[in-house]
């Protein structure tokens, strides 16, 4: 699996990775609408590891969701990451994420990234839809997303036990036939 974009590449996450990514997650205002907190070095390997894993797992499963580091085409910089995974809140549902260093933040390459794999998703893998949590307040997010073409759909009320992080986001959604309907 490999993404290229005018300014990025997104790869399948490597445990040679480690060090690169622990310095793009460094910064706490990453954190301020996720459940984790800053990594140190060998939260980060054990989270590499995890990603190599699900996508192992979802190959066996027939999954084709992915996790994906954002790699700056001119510097060759891990900045974030990026991919499709089951929403937690409703695991029948698949949920694009991202992320990405503060340092290159407002200069659309989020957006960039979110777009590759969305599109990814429509046409590599022919999901139907493709889903976001956001929390209200983070504007930003919600900027791209919106500019990815996702439209807001729901609020989630009631959550499964174990996902009480994910209470009142609003989820947004962009389907397949919409997706080709409205792709230039």
């Amino acid at each position: 699996m490999y993404i290229e974009t005018d300014r990025l590449e997104l790869k399948p996450f490597r445990l040679d990775y480690a060090e690169a990514f622990a310095k793009a997650l460094q910064y706490p205002e990453i954190y301020a609408y996720l459940p984790e907190d800053v990594p140190f070095l060998k939260d980060i390997e054990a989270i590499i590891k995890w990603f190599i894993k699900r996508d192992q797992d979802n190959m066996e499963t027939g999954f084709t969701g992915t996790n994906l580091s954002i790699h700056l085409k001119e510097t060759c910089e891990i900045i974030g990451w990026c991919g499709l995974q089951p929403f937690e809140p409703e695991p029948c549902k698949t949920e694009i994420f991202y992320g990405l260093t503060p340092v290159y933040w407002n200069k659309g390459l989020i957006t960039e990234a979110a777009s590759a794999v969305l599109d990814y998703g429509f046409s590599g893998v022919h999901m139907e839809e493709i889903v976001a949590g956001v929390k209200p307040q983070n504007i930003a997010s919600i900027r791209v997303l919106e500019k990815i073409g996702m439209r807001y759909v729901k609020t989630l009320r009631h959550v499964p036990n174990g996902s009480e992080f994910y209470a009142n986001e609003w989820v947004y959604a962009f389907t397949k036939d919409r997706y080709f309907g409205t792709k230039p």
